[in-house]
């Protein structure tokens, strides 16, 4: 009787236990059938698929910038600054918790960058980096702290307010930003584990963890440098976005091509996958690009061999309600940064080329000339 109980009990439970090891096997499956299903979806709804600014919670993507100071440090992770001030200069501000390439094996070792490039308005060019140890560094909530660099954040509500302060032999500075805008990423929480990621960078990518956002789409800047003793006054535009995967660079598939054209009246920046456009204040744009509609670089200009320093092209783009052309007017570009790999032939470089747009929505054409950041980091082949 008790062998027969036991028979009975297996007859039944058997099936369920299958079931769930069919599940458990399939799993991977599911999720990327699901994912896949997504994707078509928001690929044929382009209002929600460029639209994901208007659903953020601008809560959350604060806390992203929390855990980016606080969580472990990433080995491909930045913060980066740009501004376009009154007088035609720009500077350019980046702090790199882990000195990317640097190690012969591969791996970034214990040493943060900090690095500045500033083009006055008649196109003089003043490059300043450091290199320190990355014990030198200290986070917490409020910002980061180092002997050449601070960032201090002081957020209220929906302003948030940086303030930065440099001391590199070349240039100190300090800048002062205020933003009123909500904080954009391309993300609808501002970060993916591996499984979305390995989706979204594709083939070559690794499928590792990732955040980035842009926390200062556009804000105000004062700024005040101190060169070689020369003390200067400035007031513009500014723009921040900080950036975290778990990976290397060259994990990232076949890295990246990013741009941020500003004019008076404009601001657009973006990749292939995502885009954010805004005009006279309002947001056009902000969100994914769909399958079809996506930002395309032509006319490529490089300016080394093996090919992998990009220095120049053109931006179009085109949708149902809106479409532009971001063309170079024949200037030579001015290369900003420009930081090589020790192991491999990536580069990771930005360029400034004065560009013109042609941007059409809702059936009014209009055009504007402006300064076009475009930094890549990418392998040659």
């Amino acid at each position: 009787m008790q062998q027969l109980d036991f028979i009975n009990e297996t007859w039944i439970i058997y099936p369920y236990r299958r079931t769930f090891e069919l599940l458990e096997r399939n799993e991977i499956m599911i999720k990327i059938t699901v994912l896949v299903l997504i994707m078509f979806f928001l690929s044929s709804c382009s209002s929600l698929l460029y639209n994901f600014h208007k659903i953020q919670s601008d809560d959350r993507l604060r806390k992203t910038e929390v855990r980016n100071l606080l969580d472990e440090k990433a080995l491909t992770q930045w913060w980066y600054f740009d501004f376009f001030f009154d007088d035609g200069s720009v500077l350019v501000l980046m702090f790199v918790p882990h000195h990317w390439w640097t190690d012969p094996e591969k791996e970034p070792d214990a040493k943060t960058l900090i690095y500045v490039s500033y083009m006055t308005a008649n196109g003089e060019l003043i490059k300043a980096e450091k290199v320190i140890d990355s014990n030198e560094v200290h986070y917490d909530e409020n910002g980061l702290k180092s002997p050449y660099l601070e960032i201090i954040r002081s957020h209220q509500k929906k302003t948030r307010e940086y303030t930065i302060n440099f001391f590199l032999d070349e240039i100190k500075g300090t800048a002062k930003i205020v933003s009123n805008s909500k904080a954009f990423s391309p993300l609808p929480t501002g970060s993916l584990k591996a499984f979305g990621t390995k989706f979204i960078l594709g083939k070559k990518g690794k499928g590792l963890q990732y955040r980035y956002a842009a926390h200062v789409p556009q804000g105000k800047v004062t700024c005040k440098l101190d060169i070689n003793d020369n003390y200067i006054s400035l007031s513009g535009k500014a723009y921040h976005e900080q950036g975290w995967f778990t990976g290397q660079p060259h994990q990232m598939g076949d890295g990246w091509v990013w741009f941020h054209f500003v004019s008076q009246n404009i601001n657009i920046f973006g990749a292939k996958t995502f885009l954010y456009l805004e005009m006279d204040g309002q947001v056009i744009i902000g969100g994914l690009n769909s399958f079809n509609r996506r930002c395309v670089l032509s006319d490529s200009i490089f300016a080394n061999k093996p090919s992998n320093l990009l220095v120049g092209g053109k931006f179009s783009f085109n949708s149902s309600n809106s479409s532009f052309d971001i063309i170079p007017i024949g200037k030579k570009s001015t290369t900003l940064v420009c930081i090589p790999s020790k192991d491999t032939d990536q580069i990771w470089g930005t360029v400034l080329q004065p560009s013109i747009i042609t941007i059409q929505y809702h059936g009014k054409e209009f055009k504007a000339e402006g300064l076009l950041l475009l930094e890549t980091s990418k392998m040659s082949r």
